[in-house]
């Protein structure tokens, strides 16, 4: 007890703070990280990047920069601080040992940084600068946990360890690296394709101003963006009705104890394990004209006049949608089946009591209690409706008039080169998912305050 003491009162950096440093190391790794692979690394050109100089001095190709060898070192650094510093994150008493530990691997980082600089023959780009003030942020970071120093030399005892740091200010500084990255990868994107919306761009050029003329174009002389936003509503409406009916019935019935109950739900639940690439693939086969399992069946069954369910402008589009409630039916039962779990029994207990018969039971007690649930199941329900592209590409490639807005926009601005009609119909597919998006929003907000 006594050399415990003995050791916290005489330990390793007494009186020092490394809460507000680790945190600042955690920052730099994950910036440095972020440099490293998105950021061009030799020059201003993003063809210049780190990929290209490690692939050059991998497979030796003529120009592979041999000063750069070293280079595979920035990455490990990076991730061992993040990991290290994250660690420390975790506990207050071992920021002091991932403090040193941060400003000790930014010090091997200059085993690459220094003979770097001194090749005066290379002009480094953004990424390099960028990796290079992070490592010195990791060796500074650890001179800021420093203490006060009294005019005799000795670190002042400190009576208040609480971090420098404002409290309230803390989580922020956690949220922000995920924040940037989202800002990088999420919101930057959205408002440029929303500005591209507004050109007229091939991917090559330059792109050219001209207005709301996509709009224009898009919702008074494209017959292809009506039939894709109609075979979208067919999709919503089929995947509103017929997954959650088949979902709620499945849990309903697997809720109670049944012999094989457990393969039974494991058996609907496999279907979502599977890609929707995958699950396309096997669907087409299935529904080869010649040699499909489905007419293959119908003709054992004596049907003469078997249908091209691909082929067929009338049927194509109800059969892509059939594969994808395949799918589909099991992801529902699960959401039924946990919102089952937390139904209280004495609310059914009670509603026997009182006479109430199986419907009476489903109808006034348990539908209620599965409001929650049924919300969650139609908003996930209309969302995967809108961003239907998988099913589409794989089986028809959108023909046979199964073209939808996810597929179309793709085709415009992939195959015809038309960048910015492609972001105008990115755009409207947007707006429209935003309006359930905000719907399933507000309820979520509502319920938390409510409870």
């Amino acid at each position: 007890m006594q050399l415990s003491s003995s050791k916290q009162r005489f330990g390793w950096f007494e009186g020092w703070d490394f809460s507000g440093p680790n945190a600042m190391a955690l920052l730099a790794g994950g910036v440095m990280l972020f440099a490293f692979f998105f950021l061009p690394w030799i020059g201003s050109n993003l063809s210049d990047n780190v990929s290209r100089v490690m692939g050059d001095i991998l497979y030796d190709a003529p120009g592979a920069r041999r000063s750069e060898a070293l280079i595979w070192l920035i990455p490990v650094i990076a991730v061992a601080v993040v990991a290290v510093t994250l660690w420390g994150a975790l506990a207050p008493e071992r920021a002091r040992v991932a403090s040193p530990l941060s400003a000790l691997l930014g010090l091997a980082s200059m085993i690459y940084f220094i003979p770097a600089l001194a090749a005066s023959s290379t002009i480094y780009g953004a990424g390099f600068w960028v990796a290079f003030v992070c490592a010195l942020g990791m060796v500074i970071q650890f001179v800021l946990a420093m203490p006060a120093v009294s005019e005799r030399g000795r670190p002042q005892a400190r009576t208040d360890r609480r971090s420098r740091i404002p409290p309230g200010l803390t989580p922020y500084l956690f949220l922000l690296p995920p924040l940037i990255l989202y800002s990088i990868w999420i919101l930057g994107p959205t408002v440029y394709t929303m500005y591209l919306s507004l050109t007229n761009w091939d991917g090559v050029s330059t792109p050219q101003f001209i207005g709301l003329a996509n709009y224009e174009r898009l919702f008074t002389r494209d017959r292809n963006f009506t039939e894709s936003l109609i075979n979208n509503l067919r999709w919503l409406l089929v995947f509103i009705t017929v997954p959650t009916t088949l979902g709620l019935a499945l849990a309903l019935l697997f809720n109670n104890e049944m012999w094989g109950g457990r393969f039974y739900k494991v058996s609907f639940f496999a279907p979502l394990v599977l890609s929707l690439p995958v699950i396309g693939l096997i669907w087409a086969w299935m529904y080869n004209p010649r040699l499909g399992l489905i007419n293959s069946l119908l003709a054992m069954m004596g049907v003469t006049n078997l249908p091209g369910w691909l082929g067929s402008r009338d049927l194509a589009i109800w059969s892509v949608i059939a594969a994808a409630v395949w799918r589909q039916v099991g992801y529902v039962m699960v959401l039924y089946l946990a919102g089952l779990k937390n139904v209280d029994p004495s609310f059914i207990d009670a509603a026997r009591v009182d006479g109430a018969g199986r419907f009476a039971l489903f109808r006034y007690v348990v539908m209620p209690l599965l409001a929650p649930v049924t919300t969650i199941v139609i908003v996930i329900s209309i969302i995967d409706s809108l961003r239907a592209f998988d099913l589409i590409s794989i089986m028809t490639r959108g023909g046979q008039g199964t073209q939808v807005l996810a597929n179309f926009m793709y085709m415009e601005a992939f195959n015809n080169y038309r960048m910015g009609y492609g972001a105008a119909i990115a755009v409207v597919l947007f707006a429209i998912s935003l309006v359930f998006i905000a719907f399933y929003l507000s309820r979520v907000v509502k319920d938390e305050l409510e409870y």
